[in-house]
């Protein structure tokens, strides 16, 4: 449900095509419903709602957060990541460059596909050539690093990607959270446009084989017997697509399904009945407000930060949240941050936490609107998207204490294209960003948010050349805690801006019937085989 800087900058068009796909996964209405929440009872078969369709098994064709968890159980990059985002060895046991442009990847041998081959560097770079082609993968050719100049094979179990300038954290690139999904070559020329249909479905390498597809409903999985690495998963899995809360909480409660992605955090407890568990994680993404300079009144720095000290970020997280989230201090979250502090998220929020984004604080906003040109108030429009209820509520509560001010803010909720479409558009002043992530780098959301080239650049349409050529160095740096450093740089002149005002870092929410077990689980879980997470008692 997020997506990604796959091209090492994002855009406007791009983060419509990521969000669209996966908003399904965010759908936050109350869920009702009763009975029963026990598990299925076959201890070898794991049944999981989740709250979006997929028309295509091939992330390839369709980027959306969903394919992405779907295809991190049967397909595979040179590299992966554990559940803390560590990049580690997946189809390539180790990498190295000398310059950070020359790249070689050892590969991992006797790897065998779903179709019975055994994996060849050809197969490797075939899959790399085809996921940077727009025509082949229109859905994930606009997150490829645009510095790839070249990749090929320099030997059988080798490969070397070539790229155009430095980039020390390149090996996440090729990872099966990012851009790379090998497949045998064969078998996708064989599949031509039927490639992650239903009728020919989809090979990988990766620890389960997919057996049965219908876009209507669900998609099944068995273990791959001949997978290279460990399994501990059940044999079977199956993922059933329920869009709505209520029907997908029915179907929880009454044992046809043992696990459920989604759960709206606003009804949690309705879902921890009978038995059943729940299961909260930091998922990283970022809701905040947007200010666009060049439109006024928002121009004034002062009424931005009026509008800046009259949210109460602490009554969202614990009211309307019910504690599912937390005070955003600055813009990349401590665990996307964690990448750059040794994959750990408390190191990274200590640096957070002296970002100098404004708290709630209604005398200051007061005295801000006084100082401004708008000092006895003015009207303005708040939209958010269909299916992001939290947002509505906040932004209701949020109307409410400017209302102290003078200031009218008029909420409205719309389809979630017309929101997406208006991000950035130069026309409104104040709007909601919502942005998940779903790679580990780290500067993911900052490397969009703080492209300040200007119109069309970012969704503020901020202009500022030293913050600009800040985000551009970010990725030619070779010492994480530069990175870092520059990034909380550029941010803190956002922030003094007043550009961007964050609110919270979210949470997501997993259930379980009564019978199943879910492991410790980190925050990039969902980039891993989490299948294998999971037991059921017979």
């Amino acid at each position: 449900m997020g997506h990604t800087l796959r091209t090492g900058r994002i855009n406007r068009s791009t983060f419509a095509i990521f969000i669209a796909a996966i908003a399904a996964l965010t759908l936050t209405l109350a869920g009702c419903g009763s009975s029963t929440a026990k598990s299925s009872g076959d201890a070898n078969k794991l049944t999981v709602a989740i709250a979006s369709a997929v028309s295509t098994l091939s992330v390839n064709q369709e980027a959306g957060s969903a394919n992405y968890q779907l295809a991190a159980l049967y397909q595979e990059g040179l590299t992966g990541v554990d559940g803390t985002g560590k990049v580690i060895p997946a189809l390539a046991t180790s990498w190295k460059s000398s310059d950070n442009k020359s790249w070689v990847f050892t590969l991992r041998k006797n790897v065998k596909l779903h179709d019975g081959s055994t994996l060849t560097a050809d197969d490797i770079v075939y899959a790399i050539n085809v996921a940077r082609d727009s025509k082949k993968s229109p859905g994930l050719s606009v997150y490829w690093p645009n510095y790839v100049q070249s990749a090929e094979k320099t030997g059988d179990d080798q490969i070397t990607i070539t790229l155009s300038s430095p980039h020390s954290d390149f090996p996440i690139q090729v990872s099966n959270v990012a851009g790379l999904f090998v497949t045998s070559k064969k078998f996708f020329d064989e599949a031509g446009s039927n490639y992650g249909s239903s009728k020919k479905l989809i090979v990988g390498t990766g620890p389960y084989k997919v057996t049965e597809f219908d876009p209507s409903s669900h998609v099944t999985l068995t273990k791959f017997k001949d997978y290279w690495g460990k399994n501990n998963g059940p044999q079977t899995v199956r993922v059933d697509f329920v869009a709505e809360d209520s029907t997908r909480q029915l179907a929880f409660t009454s044992g046809k399904v043992d696990v459920s992605f989604n759960v709206p955090v606003t009804s949690v407890a309705q879902w921890q009945k009978n038995g059943a568990s729940t299961t909260a994680y930091a998922d990283r993404s970022y809701y905040g407000l947007t200010f666009d300079p060049n439109v006024a009144p928002f121009n004034d720095i002062h009424v931005r930060r009026a509008v800046s000290y009259a949210v109460d970020k602490k009554a969202i997280v614990s009211g309307i949240l019910k504690g599912y989230g937390e005070v955003a201090t600055g813009i990349d979250s401590p665990e996307q941050l964690a990448g750059w502090t040794d994959n750990d998220a408390s190191k990274a929020a200590k640096q957070t936490a002296k970002l100098p984004a404004i708290s709630y604080d209604m005398k200051k906003a007061k005295a801000e609107l006084k100082q401004s040109s708008k000092p006895d108030g003015f009207t303005a429009t708040l939209t958010y998207p269909t299916g992001y209820a939290q947002a509505g509520k906040a932004s209701l509560a949020i109307a409410q204490n400017l209302k102290e001010l003078g200031i009218t803010l008029n909420v409205k909720e719309v389809p979630l294209e017309q929101w997406l479409s208006d991000i950035g558009n130069g026309k409104q002043g104040i709007g909601w960003m919502i942005y998940n992530p779903t790679t580990p780098q780290p500067n993911e959301v900052t490397s969009w948010l703080l492209a300040a080239g200007g119109s069309g650049t970012n969704p503020a349409n901020w202009n500022n050349a030293e913050v600009a050529a800040e985000t551009d160095k970010v990725g030619t740096l070779d010492k994480e805690s530069d990175k870092l450093a520059l990034v909380l740089k550029s941010t803190t002149t956002a922030l003094d801006e007043d550009i961007y005002s964050p609110i919270y870092w979210g949470k997501s929410v997993v259930a379980t019937a009564k019978g199943v077990k879910l492991a410790k689980i980190g925050t990039f879980w969902l980039g891993t085989n989490w299948a294998a997470d999971f037991s059921k008692n017979a």
